[in-house]
């Protein structure tokens, strides 16, 4: 059996999709190791780790419009991607 062959549109579709899982299970392990400087009474740290979440949400809400502007999430999105 062929394999499907994806459009651009379609990876990119899919490669969105990814991203956005994967930017957030970054970000909460970002923000768990801000809150262990934070605890540990480096506050400068946990403030630059702390904007750097702020930051990877922010791409995400771009991430989105992009995604929502090709119409929406990859169908059945696994991590194969092909090209």
């Amino acid at each position: 059996m062929a394999e499907k062959q994806y459009t651009e549109i379609e990876k990119l579709r899919l490669l969105l999709t990814h991203w956005l899982q994967h930017n957030e299970d970054h970000g909460k392990e970002y923000a768990k190791w801000a809150a262990v400087a934070r605890e540990a009474g480096e506050s400068t740290a946990a403030e630059c780790i702390e904007q750097a979440v702020d930051l990877l949400a922010k791409a995400d809400r771009a991430f989105e419009k992009a995604l929502t502007s090709i119409g929406g999430p990859g169908k059945g999105h696994q991590h194969h991607h092909h090209d």
